[in-house]
């Protein structure tokens, strides 16, 4: 029985990661239209353009960058007996809303809820028993669970480190930034703060297929979105093929 069940387990892995990989569809398969476009649009809307502050920013952890939005993981070096994977211990974001400009208007934007698609802007790889840089380790110490991997064991001749080896990923939307927006826009007359304001604000409505923010192109976007999820693809399709073979052997 085990064919069935490792097939069973192929469909249901595939089912998830075809619905976790929707945004990065709906990102690929559409048009870019302008911001001036926006205001009265009732289908979701694509747009690129230059992100600019609205309301403030707010500050990746990581490197006290000042941003509109950021991701950020932590992956560490664990053992298990004889085997060592990366594994991510710690991870967050955050974002404001911002103002995204073309040539032809501006709207604004509110990423609360948004899918994240944000190229990596810093990888800090520390080895375990080495100091942090600065702003990590005041992360370290005010904004995250996780214990500096700065450790070591004093043996008199010789001091062994034994922290972890990590990686500190960063990756940021900052002002002035390409930017790339899908998602549906709300009529709000009170968004019209400048001249070239359009009275529109974009954000995250349940009728919407997707609500995306990125610091790529539309199509840049759309495989940061399903880069993700590719081990994810490729494990159900080897269930299924597995799963299928065996099912068929034990038929035959």
């Amino acid at each position: 029985m085990l064919g069935p069940a490792l097939f069973l387990v192929g469909v249901v892995a595939l089912a998830y990661t075809g619905l976790q990989l929707r945004p990065a569809y709906h990102v690929y398969r559409g048009d870019t239209t302008d911001v001036i476009a926006v205001e009265r649009a009732e289908e979701p809307i694509e747009i690129e353009g230059t992100a600019t502050e609205l309301d403030g920013t707010v500050t990746a952890p990581l490197s006290e960058t000042p941003c509109l939005a950021y991701e950020f993981e932590v992956e560490e070096l664990q053992s298990s007996g004889k085997n060592s994977s990366w594994n991510t211990v710690d991870e967050g974001a955050a974002a404001v809303p911002f103002r995204l400009e073309d040539r032809t208007a501006s709207v604004r934007v509110d990423p609360a809820g948004a899918d994240l698609a944000l190229s990596t802007a810093v990888t800090a790889e520390v080895d375990g028993g080495d100091p942090e840089p600065e702003p990590i380790r005041r992360f370290l110490e005010t904004e995250s669970d996780l214990e500096s991997e700065n450790t070591s064991l004093d043996l008199g001749v010789v001091e062994l480190a034994t922290g972890n080896d990590r990686k500190y990923h960063e990756r940021r939307l900052e002002p002035g930034d390409d930017a790339y927006v899908f998602g549906r826009s709300r009529y709000d007359v009170e968004a019209r703060e400048t001249m070239r304001d359009i009275s529109a604000v974009i954000e995250d409505r349940p009728e919407s297929p997707a609500f995306v923010v990125s610091d790529s192109s539309q199509d840049g976007a759309a495989r940061l979105l399903a880069k993700q999820y590719l081990s994810w693809l490729a494990i159900s399709a080897f269930l299924l093929l597995i799963g299928g073979w065996m099912t068929v052997a034990m038929v035959v």
